[in-house]
Formats: C-alpha cells, sequence, structure tokens
C-alpha cells in the first residue's frame, strides 16, 4: 500500500485502518469503568467524557493485525492497556495537584485528592483482572511488569525532582519506564496474538520501546515549544513541577558558567508559583544553549531505530502502518 505524506500524517488517517476495533474499545471501556458503587460510576464517566487519542491501543491492534484481521480477545486487552494509561494520569494529576485533564477538571480537583488516589488504584486493578478473567496470562504478566516499572520510575521521579544534576542516563531510564515500557508492553501484547508472535517478540519489543522514547521526548519537547491547546495543558508545567527533562539537561551541560549559576538561582525555589513565574527565562536558557533542537535529534535517532527494529517483520501493510504511527509521533512537533 502506497504510505501517507509521513510529514502530514495524522493519528486520525493512521487510525482508519483499525476504527471498528477502536469503537469496540470504547465499548469495552464503558463496561469496564461502570460501577454500582455511585460515586465510582460518576467519577468513571467523567473519566470517559475526556477521552484520549487511543495511541497505545491503536499500537496494538496494528501490532495484532494479522490478514487484515484482529482478535476479538486483542481488542479487550487494548481496553485493558488504555485502562492502566488513564490510571496512570489520574495518578499523575494527583500528584501533581493539577488542574485540568484533557480540558476538564483533573479528578483530583474535581473529588479530591484521595478520591483521585483511589480511583487511580481501582482502575489498575480492573485493567488486570480483565486481563485475568480472559485467561489472557502473557499479556497479564506484561502488563504487570510495566506497572512495576512505571511505578518505579515515579519514584526515581520523585527522588530527582528539582535537581539540575540529573544527567542523560537517569532521565532515559525515568522515561523508558514510565512511559515507553506501556507503549512496549501494548507492541509485545498484540505481537503475542500472530501466529508467530513468540519468534517476533524482541521485534516488537525494540520497536515499542524506541516508539516510547520518541513519545516521551516529543512531549517534553512540547513543554518548551508547544500551543497548550495540543497538550491539554499549560507549558512550562515540568519546570514549575521540579521535572528535569531532555532539553534542559541538554541545555544545561553546554551553557556557560554565568548563564548556568543564573539558572541554578531560578531552580532554588520551589514553590510552583515562583518557578512559573521564572518560566520565560528557563525557556530563553533552553533556547539559547540549543536543548530544543538536540532533544529533537535524539527523538530523530530513536524514531530510526524503532523504524530499523520493523525490518524484522515481512514486508505488507502491517510494517508500513507501524512506520506510520513513528512519524506520526516524531512529527506531532510539526
Amino acid at each position: 500500500m502506497p504510505l501517507p505524506d509521513f510529514e502530514r500524517v495524522k493519528l486520525a488517517r493512521l487510525q482508519t485502518k483499525v476504527k471498528p476495533h477502536l469503537d469496540r474499545i470504547h465499548e469495552a471501556l464503558d463496561r469496564l469503568t461502570a460501577s454500582d458503587i455511585e460515586l465510582a460510576d460518576e467519577i468513571g464517566a467523567h473519566i470517559r467524557a475526556g477521552r484520549g487519542k487511543f495511541f497505545r491501543p491503536t499500537l496494538l491492534l496494528l501490532s495484532a493485525m494479522e490478514d487484515g484481521k484482529v482478535p476479538d480477545a486483542a481488542v479487550e486487552a487494548a481496553a485493558a492497556v488504555e485502562l492502566v494509561h488513564t490510571a496512570t494520569l489520574v495518578h499523575d494529576d494527583f500528584i501533581d495537584d493539577a488542574e485540568t485533564r484533557r480540558g476538564l477538571p483533573a479528578v483530583n480537583k474535581k473529588y479530591g485528592p484521595a478520591t483521585a488516589l483511589i480511583m487511580g488504584d481501582l482502575l489498575y486493578t480492573k485493567a488486570l483482572q480483565h486481563l485475568a478473567r480472559l485467561d489472557l496470562v502473557r499479556p497479564y504478566l506484561l502488563m504487570t511488569d510495566a506497572a512495576v516499572n512505571m511505578s518505579e520510575a515515579e519514584m526515581l521521579q520523585v527522588q530527582t525532582r528539582y535537581s539540575l544534576d540529573v544527567d542523560e542516563d537517569t532521565y532515559l531510564r525515568i522515561i523508558y519506564q514510565k512511559t515507553a515500557s506501556l507503549i512496549e508492553c501494548a507492541c509485545r501484547i498484540g505481537a503475542d496474538f500472530l501466529r508467530d508472535g513468540e519468534a517476533l517478540d524482541d521485534v516488537f519489543r525494540r520497536f515499542g520501546r524506541q516508539t516510547g522514547l520518541v513519545f516521551q521526548i516529543t512531549d517534553d519537547i512540547f513543554d518548551y515549544l508547544g500551543d497548550p491547546r495540543r497538550l491539554g495543558k499549560p507549558t512550562g508545567c515540568d519546570w514549575a513541577e521540579g521535572r528535569i527533562t531532555l532539553p534542559l539537561i541538554a541545555a544545561w551541560r553546554t551553557a556557560d558558567p554565568e548563564a548556568r549559576a543564573g539558572l541554578a538561582r531560578l531552580a532554588e525555589s520551589r514553590d510552583p508559583m515562583e518557578r512559573a513565574e521564572s518560566w520565560p527565562e528557563v525557556q530563553a536558557f533552553v533556547q539559547n544553549f540549543g536543548g530544543v533542537e538536540y532533544a529533537y535529534e535524539r527523538a530523530r535517532v530513536y524514531g530510526d531505530e524503532a523504524k530499523s527494529a520493523l525490518a524484522g517483520l515481512e514486508a505488507g501493510a502491517q510494517r508500513d502502518l507501524l512506520t506510520v504511527a513513528v512519524e506520526y509521533v516524531i512529527n506531532r512537533l510539526k
């Protein structure tokens, strides 16, 4: 099949190939977030009203596609992956005391922080319960590994909060475990439904990992360049909340001593409002010392590695569509 123009590819166009299955995932999520407990049911409906782009389920479906078909069990597994992703967002908003998520009040703001914490836990456990009840043993094991990775990443992020001494290796560990591990998990779960899925597991592991790294690095670049309407949240959040990401790590590494001293003074504050006020100076620092350019180049390298991993697949629609998915992630910045 001819590939769309990579420089203009949109997720919606990619998802046309699996749209009927995505509609069924919406139905599955309606079931999984419903509850006979009134408060839990209300929060589930609130979360569903702000549904995301279903990037992870899309990758799972494309990874599971064989002869143009996707097994019913893969659709249910994709719903579980999206439910885990949603749980991480609820927990993130609780940790960050976020105001909004996807244009709606964050769960922690609308229902309170304690309720948000419990709801995030409920979504996690419902996802794992769903896989167990379907007797999807390997997807269950892959999901539990990803859940441990994500929890460890949150702890490491807390440990390194506000520190300008965070190095690139530590940053890469955090974003692999926090973001890329679930994307990798989605791809490997999808591949598990293929006839030769076991033999292809390493292909999808490498593809998912590198695509996940690209996804998070581009998100971190958005915080320095992005239009808040595209992010669904204000820019500058990472700095205000003490998260040190690749554009700043790269700029700090190359800055002159005087500029570093100035930024270090700004970094001494732990007050989110004060840090938000200093955001224009931080943006200028990162721009002046090439932080965004470096981060984008790393994203391109990881994107190329993700596409190279697909050489292990036979030429055809599946490989082409997964290649387009990588280009979508990279070109969100365009």
